[in-house]
């Protein structure tokens, strides 16, 4: 798995729906050579799933929650499925030290503290740092005047769910719709991000290592984040996979990174410890696992209710 596959990964993670013969232009391949490059990655386990859910302007409060926290439970893969239980929670990455990160999205912040008290209480997780990602604000779709999906296009989204790459005509046939109309009301959900379109990706199944970075900040300084983010990108490149800044906890940043050897990973700490942060710890992604939430059961009841109308 090379810096390709990696940049690869990310896009797909952004729109998994994304034709091949974009990518082949993105890269400046062959379409065949991309092709060839994902089915690799499918292959290793690496891409698990091509999916299609409810996008997040159909959830006006929807908030998404990082938690980061200690466990000395010893049953830690059996942990990852417990914690994965709750309606909540979309990903469970367990990393060295016992540590643990969990991602949740929330219908509204008042679920905040039920959650908080799940993740204490089946992970006797102590030291917990719970931050609200700042990147994710709750959207009104008023605001955006954006009209809700209709049956038609929660049929559609069902339709792809379990393979975000279906033809137009397999959704046609499937949902029993012209490919003219699936294609014009895709474009519209896809626009209106009432759809999302993901893959799920494992990179702990490759040779790489997967790192996260707690860094926190001077507190007596007011930093940028904007200016930090395009600081830490300008130094590590494609090896930046995601940084998470947080509403509330202003001076702390989670940033998502590789690294191809243990070499590199010591330049990496090496490099942050030469910029007199506060703290920089680093901590090895040894497994993750991605788990359906409470917008997945939407997506099932609202199709189930729309088929029983049919009858």
């Amino acid at each position: 798995m090379d810096e390709i596959d990696i940049s690869l990964s990310m896009i797909l993670m952004g729109n998994s729906r994304i034709p091949y013969k974009e990518l082949a232009e993105k890269f400046n391949m062959s379409v065949n050579s991309i092709h060839k490059r994902v089915k690799a990655l499918v292959d290793l386990e690496v891409i698990q799933g091509f999916k299609a859910k409810l996008g997040f302007t159909n959830f006006p409060g929807l908030t998404n929650i990082i938690i980061f926290g200690h466990s000395n439970i010893r049953q830690k893969k059996q942990l990852i499925n417990k914690l994965g239980e709750n309606e909540y929670i979309y990903n469970v990455i367990q990393g060295s030290g016992n540590s643990y990160y969990i991602q949740a999205y929330l219908r509204n912040i008042s679920e905040l503290d039920s959650l908080v008290s799940f993740i204490r209480k089946t992970g006797n997780l102590s030291d917990l740092i719970v931050g609200i990602d700042k990147e994710m604000p709750p959207i009104a779709l008023e605001k955006l005047n954006i009209k809700p999906p209709t049956d038609l296009d929660y049929l559609i989204i069902n339709s792809l769910k379990d393979n975000s790459r279906k033809s137009i005509s397999d959704i046609a046939l499937e949902v029993g719709a012209s490919t003219k109309t699936i294609r014009r009301r895709l474009d519209r959900l896809t626009e209106s991000f009432l759809v999302q379109f993901q893959i799920d990706w494992y990179p702990d199944k490759t040779g790489i290592i997967p790192l996260m970075i707690n860094l926190k900040l001077d507190s007596s300084k007011i930093i940028d984040d904007k200016d930090l983010k395009d600081k830490l990108k300008r130094k590590f490149g494609s090896k930046i996979l995601i940084i998470w800044s947080f509403s509330n906890l202003p001076n702390l940043k989670f940033i998502f990174i590789w690294a191809q050897s243990m070499k590199e990973l010591q330049e990496i700490q090496n490099s942050l410890l030469s910029e007199n942060y506060e703290k920089a710890d680093l901590t090895i992604l040894i497994e993750g696992k991605m788990f359906p939430t409470w917008i997945d059961t939407i997506l099932e009841n609202k199709v189930n209710e729309i088929k029983f109308k049919s009858k």
